[in-house]
């Protein structure tokens, strides 16, 4: 099946679809990618793209490595053609200069983004954020494939831009970034079952961070 019929077999998800599933699943947190390990701390764990916790790829070896760990771990734990959002957005307030600016990207500039409801930063985190300071969220539908999305996970892992997958037959909010992959598995006992799993590619540290 080629990509264009993968889409088509999706049906389109509106703003609202969008906000209840989430809402449903995930009411303790925001789509913003960086809060869910803080919200959702017993489903959470992390695994490292290069051996000894290495951040940042510096040949096209480590590059395999980098895109064969993080394919065969969301495609173990997602399955070949499932059904996912892809979850991005950008910050947005006087005199910030967005650090993953999406226009720029190429690897997303195909994909068919809706625009989700600004999320009030000030109201959520009043000591960290002055009135008025929001971020953009957006999603888009889209299947799973082990290397379809590899543009993608290289722009991340190079830290250009911030995007997340939820898959909601599984459960799950998986997160590359520039150093590894954070895991929010349906629950506690397959959050263990993947960390015993995939236990090579974790931290030493205590934290799993």
């Amino acid at each position: 099946m080629s990509y264009s019929q993968l889409l088509a077999v999706i049906a389109p998800m509106t703003k609202e679809d969008f906000n209840n599933i989430w809402t449903k699943r995930y009411p303790d947190s925001v789509p913003i990618s960086y809060t869910f390990r803080h919200d959702y701390p017993d489903r959470w764990f992390r695994i490292h793209s290069l051996p000894d916790s290495k951040r940042y790829p510096n040949n096209e070896d480590e590059w395999t490595i980098v895109l064969s760990r993080q394919n065969a771990i969301i495609t173990d734990i997602l399955g070949d053609g499932a059904k996912i959002f892809l979850v991005t957005g950008d910050f947005h307030f006087e005199g910030h200069t967005e650090l993953h600016p999406i226009d720029d990207v190429d690897s997303i500039k195909g994909l068919s983004f809706n625009k989700l409801d600004n999320i009030d930063l000030y109201k959520l985190w009043p000591d960290e954020y002055d009135n008025g300071q929001v971020f953009r969220p957006m999603f888009c539908n889209s299947v799973w494939s082990p290397s379809k999305f590899n543009n993608i996970l290289r722009d991340i892992a190079q830290d250009s831009v911030r995007v997340f997958f939820m898959s909601v037959d599984n459960d799950t909010v998986i997160v590359p970034y520039d150093g590894g992959v954070d895991l929010i598995l349906k629950d506690k006992q397959a959050r263990e079952q993947y960390k015993s799993k995939y236990s090579d590619w974790l931290s030493k540290l205590d934290s799993g961070l």
